[in-house]
């Protein structure tokens, strides 16, 4: 390995992998743990592959089948390079029919955010009180309160800061 190389943090790891842990002496000196990643899995893997994008610490950012072409996995380095998620569509697919929910929801994982939460939970990353979004939105703020408890509860977030973070994560907040 160059010294120039060792001396570079890549934008994007892309890996080709049964999602086993990661040897860390490959690497160097950088954190290999905060590098986003696009991870290239064979079908019975998709489920797993899936579930490890969705775990609090994860970094990985996409999922192609091993199958993908040349130009998407190029498309996939430069959306996640930006800071965006990708899942192919077979992958996405493939959660939809695992899970049992209806096709319409292949956007989603777990419990999709109705419009209203999605607002309040932009707000929140915003940084603003319940009074101010129940100003800003010409609600209550015993409403505030109610969609603020309701986005906790699909999101599985105890804080506001935990709340916005996994918003962030999921494509649901609006920067």
């Amino acid at each position: 390995m160059s010294r120039a190389f060792a001396d570079t943090r890549p934008d994007v790891l892309l890996e080709r992998s049964a999602l086993d842990d990661l040897e860390e002496s490959r690497f160097p000196d950088w954190d290999a743990e905060t590098v986003p990643r696009v991870l290239l899995v064979a079908e019975p893997e998709f489920t797993a592959a899936i579930a490890a994008m969705q775990a609090v610490d994860s970094a990985l950012r996409g999922i192609l089948p091993t199958y993908t072409s040349e130009r998407e996995i190029q498309i996939a380095i430069e959306a996640v390079a930006e800071g965006l998620f990708v899942l192919h569509p077979d992958v996405a697919e493939h959660a939809v029919t695992a899970s049992g929910a209806p096709r319409a929801s292949t956007a989603s994982f777990g419990q999709q955010l109705s419009p209203r939460e999605s607002e309040v939970l932009n707000l929140l990353a915003a940084g603003l009180g319940n009074k101010e979004i129940a100003w800003r939105l010409k609600i209550s703020e015993h409403t505030v309160k109610f969609h603020v408890t309701s986005i906790f509860n699909k999101l599985n977030a105890s804080s506001r800061a935990e709340a916005v973070a996994i918003g962030v994560r999921r494509g649901l907040i609006i920067l």
